[in-house]
């Protein structure tokens, strides 16, 4: 067999192979058993890395909605007390939305306010005139959208500023979500 080598040389390579030795079956059922909790602990952030991204993406549309009603009720004069949208984007078709009361001056007026702080409390009924639902065409999910604003209205006789906050919420979602909110003030 290894007629080709030299004495020493078959010495040394039987000494070598006599060395030699695989892995045994407690080895193996140990490596095994590292790769498998490995893989489980891998697969277990599937899920969870699905529902971030449906919450990060339930929380960009609600911004972006918050954005657009903050935008709209900007562009109301501070004059006036109500709006409408003929496109019942930012305002449902023939129906008259409000932007404060100046008969009432520093007073909230609208949708109620989470603890006296600028976030809107959607655990409380929808204020008349002051929010909507919106479901927007172009989402697949056709997720329920609830829109709400307050207003506090700053006034010495004419109406001099506004305080807006908006609130987007998304409604439906299977994790939980976190509502939008916007605050600005508004002045001559």
């Amino acid at each position: 067999m290894n007629d080709w080598l030299h004495p020493g040389q078959r010495k040394a390579a039987a000494a070598w192979r006599s060395g030699e030795g695989g892995f045994t079956l407690v080895e193996m059922l140990i490596a095994t058993v590292i790769v498998v909790v490995g893989l489980v602990a891998v697969a277990q952030l599937v899920p969870t890395s699905m529902m971030m991204n449906a919450n990060n993406r339930s929380d960009g549309t609600a911004l972006v909605i918050a954005q657009r009603q903050m935008e709209a009720l900007r562009a109301v004069p501070l004059s006036a007390t109500s709006f409408t949208d003929p496109l019942g984007v930012t305002c449902p078709l023939s129906t008259t939305c409000s932007v404060g009361d100046p008969s009432k001056p520093g007073q909230v007026v609208g949708s109620p306010l989470f603890n006296n702080t600028p976030i809107i409390d959607y655990a409380q009924p929808l204020a008349t005139g002051y929010g909507f639902t919106y479901t927007d065409p172009n989402d697949p999910t056709g997720a329920v959208n609830d829109v709400r604003w307050a207003v506090v209205t700053i006034n010495n006789g004419t109406t001099t500023s506004k305080r807006i906050i908006v609130g987007a919420f998304r409604r439906g979602m299977k994790s939980p979500s976190f509502p939008i909110s916007l605050d600005t003030l508004v002045s001559k």
